[in-house]
């Protein structure tokens, strides 16, 4: 674990002064919080270590040169916590098949195996019905789009029919997904939207494609903050093709018997965030925002404070 933590950048924040954990003969209990190099990763870390240390513990945030690294941190206990994507957790952790598209299904399952390993996942607060406007946040891939196509296609249902009406259209989509057995064939069977004509895209440049009207529909991740800040909008996926990947909190069962109160100090990331939060938060971040101010915002709304500022 020398060698995965070598070269990698260590924030200890202070904790804050109104924390209940603190006082002037002990030092407030580290919370050792474990990061990829993703900026969603590294701000979710510091989402992490701000409501940690409004319960008055320490937040010691820990970058790592991957997921994997983070992962495997954790199962060793050599951090506390991590932010986690359960679709992620159950590919490459578990090594299942198959990820489920229905978030419920997806959390429950990867949370009853990680059991065994250790690690604890607080359970988010579903309110699918709300769509990205309610928890729990997924950070899948979407089907992203102009609000005028939107209005005609709301879901990747009625894209099929939007689409045939616009000869010219083009999907931009990276190479792997469309070369991929369970990617593009895979929904453009289900959503009957095969015969598009695809051009080869990275995520950004989908999403750049999209905003200058020259591709019709990009792919992306659901929390593309560069999607969020430029006004796009992300079709819905009713049939659930897409793998969930819902963000979620793990905790190592060890350090949650050190310090029993962990869990609920990071609870409010699990029952209020969602898509469209962490879109923004993401946006706001690509915009020149420092990571921590974005995360004081996020504590803020998180908590349900009516005067945080949104942006």
């Amino acid at each position: 674990m020398a060698t995965a933590l070598a070269g990698c950048a260590v924030v200890t924040p202070q904790p804050g002064p109104t924390g209940n954990a603190t006082s002037s003969t002990a030092p407030a209990p580290v919370v050792r919080i474990g990061v990829g190099p993703e900026q969603e990763s590294v701000l979710l870390g510091a989402i992490l270590a701000a409501l940690v240390e409004h319960a008055g513990f320490a937040g010691q945030v820990v970058g790592f040169a991957d997921g994997g690294a983070v992962r495997q941190a954790l199962e060793v206990g050599d951090v506390d916590v991590a932010p986690g994507y359960t679709g992620q957790t159950w590919l490459e952790e578990l090594g299942r098949e198959n990820p489920p598209g229905d978030p419920r299904t997806s959390f429950q399952g990867v949370s009853a195996a990680d059991e065994s390993n250790g690690i604890i996942w607080l359970r988010p607060r579903f309110d699918l019905a709300a769509g990205v406007g309610g928890p729990p946040a997924d950070a899948t891939l979407a089907l992203w789009v102009t609000p005028e196509l939107a209005v005609e296609a709301p879901s990747i249902a009625e894209l099929g029919s939007a689409l045939a009406a616009r000869p010219e259209s083009e999907v931009c989509l990276d190479a792997e997904f469309a070369e991929r057995a369970d990617g593009w064939t895979a929904l453009s069977q289900r959503y009957s939207i095969a015969g598009r004509v695809l051009v080869e895209a990275t995520p950004a440049e989908a999403i750049a494609g999209v905003a200058a009207g020259q591709c019709t529909v990009g792919l992306s991740t659901l929390t593309d903050g560069t999607a969020w800040s430029v006004g796009l909008v992300p079709l819905a996926d009713p049939l659930d093709v897409f793998p969930a990947f819902v963000v979620s909190v793990q905790i190592h069962d060890e350090a949650l018997g050190r310090m029993p109160d962990v869990d609920t100090a990071l609870q409010p990331l699990a029952d209020n965030l969602t898509t469209a939060l962490l879109g923004t938060w993401n946006a706001r971040v690509q915009a020149g925002e420092e990571v921590d101010q974005v995360a004081l915002v996020a504590v803020s709304q998180l908590a349900g404070d009516t005067d945080a500022d949104g942006g």
